[in-house]
């Protein structure tokens, strides 16, 4: 039986991208409706990502210049975390999105929404490029979370 959603994923230090080929919309958060099949086409851009979100129960490894797959059906609505489970580098631990299971009318807003904000801002950057930025600079919005004094991040190397 064919998948009723496919999603394009890549994966990158240190984020996930998720496209809508049907809809040619990229993203930053896995948005699912509630009992559809859905097909995850999956890749890394730099090193071996693991796409894992454990309450779904599945688990695949995303390998740059190959694609794998996943496919599942989400059965409860409800917001999870997509964690890569394959360390990936020093920022590895902060490699988690979300995943939102909604209801098909829920979905069916949130991606005209994503359409309208795609013409919106044609050009948006929905990721950055960690590997060319400091430490300094990548960790600067999670050192509250983290317990680090923003005075100090300089001195990491």
């Amino acid at each position: 039986k064919p998948a009723e959603l496919t999603i394009n994923v890549s994966g990158m230090q240190y984020a996930w991208l998720f496209t809508y080929p049907d809809n040619d919309v990229t993203t930053g958060e896995l948005h699912l409706p509630i009992g559809k099949t859905v097909e995850i086409n999956m890749t890394a851009s730099d090193v071996i990502h693991a796409f894992w979100i454990p309450e779904f129960r599945v688990k695949q490894d995303a390998i740059p210049g190959r694609q794998t797959n996943l496919r599942f059906t989400p059965r409860k609505a409800g917001d999870y975390q997509l964690i890569c489970a394959e360390l990936c580098g020093p920022y590895h631990g902060v490699m988690k999105s979300q995943v939102v299971v909604e209801s098909q009318e829920a979905f069916d807003s949130w991606m005209q929404e994503q359409l309208i904000a795609g013409k919106e801002i044609p050009n948006q950057a929905v990721a950055v490029n960690s590997m060319s930025m400091t430490a300094d600079e990548f960790l600067s919005p999670y050192t509250h979370n983290m317990g680090i004094h923003s005075e100090i991040l300089h001195q990491i190397k």
